[in-house]
């Protein structure tokens, strides 16, 4: 492939909701392509259109990627092998395809499968969201300061992957490379794990007690308020690793919950303190 100069002629993004969308809304207010093209479901479309958005909009994906330089697939897992079947045989040359999904080996092996060495294909995972959902909830400024995480195949490009590098960094973020393995074993512990035990925090505690609930509950179970089927896809596709790193949770919490038990005043503050400088540490970052 030719290097990729931004701003490119044509960028497609599938799935406009909030990753989606603001990666739309990103790439025309700094001018990254002269044509940007979205495709989605006539409802998502609908509120696209609504929103004054411009930008080219698509039911059909066949369409939606013709002619494309750079295209965004920004579904969940579970809906990535619908997409790349409809869209395998109409991918052009110089068209190099990329994902958000946060599960990486997975999407690797879909994309192996499905795409072979013919397609240039990176996986990437901007490390950023919210518990909102949907277009409505899409903010351009949404990846500044993030990191990214990109897995690309071995078979691509030097040229495939300064594109995508280059991507993410014009909307704000910080591309690193990781193997898909590594990604998905890192995100378990710093982002999957924790839905999960929000999730089971929040069904853990009594009706009573969620009446009483003040700020310091709402900020420790923020992230259950995400989108179910979204983080069901998320949670299944990792579970290796969401398991392993839970089972090292369950011993490490059953150790507090021994100090506990045992009255033992120095080690909890011990446990306490060393916590509190490492949550003071990732304020810096």
């Amino acid at each position: 492939m030719n290097k990729k100069t931004f701003p490119i002629d044509t960028i497609t993004i599938i799935g406009p909701g909030l990753i989606g969308g603001s990666i739309a809304k990103a790439v025309k207010e700094r001018g990254l392509c002269k044509k940007l093209a979205i495709a989605a479901r006539e409802e998502e479309l609908d509120i696209v259109k609504r929103s004054g958005l411009e930008a080219d909009l698509y039911h059909q994906l066949a369409s939606s990627i013709a002619g494309a330089d750079l295209v965004v697939i920004c579904v969940p897992f579970d809906a990535l092998k619908t997409i790349l079947l409809q869209i395998k045989d109409h991918i052009e040359p110089q068209t190099v395809i990329t994902d958000v999904i946060s599960v990486k080996k997975e999407v690797m092996t879909l994309f192996s499968e499905l795409l072979g060495e013919k397609v240039e294909w990176i996986g990437s995972h901007p490390m950023t969201g919210s518990e909102r959902s949907g277009f409505d909830a899409a903010n351009s400024l949404l990846f500044e300061g993030s990191t990214t995480i990109l897995t690309p195949a071995n078979h691509v490009s030097p040229l495939a992957i300064d594109c995508i590098k280059t991507f993410w960094e014009k909307l704000g973020s910080i591309p690193i490379e990781l193997s898909a393995e590594e990604h998905d074993a890192l995100v378990s512990e710093i982002s999957h794990l924790p839905h999960l035990l929000a999730a089971v925090l929040i069904e853990s505690v009594s009706s009573q007690s969620l009446q009483l609930v003040g700020p310091g509950f709402k900020d420790t179970t923020r992230i259950a308020a995400g989108c179910p089927r979204l983080w069901k896809s998320i949670l299944m596709a990792n579970r290796h690793y969401v398991q392993k790193i839970g089972e090292k949770f369950i011993r490490q919490f059953q150790k507090a919950l021994n100090i506990l038990q045992q009255g033992d005043e120095k080690a909890l503050f011990e446990l306490l303190n060393k916590a509190q400088a490492i949550r003071k540490r990732l304020e810096k970052k």
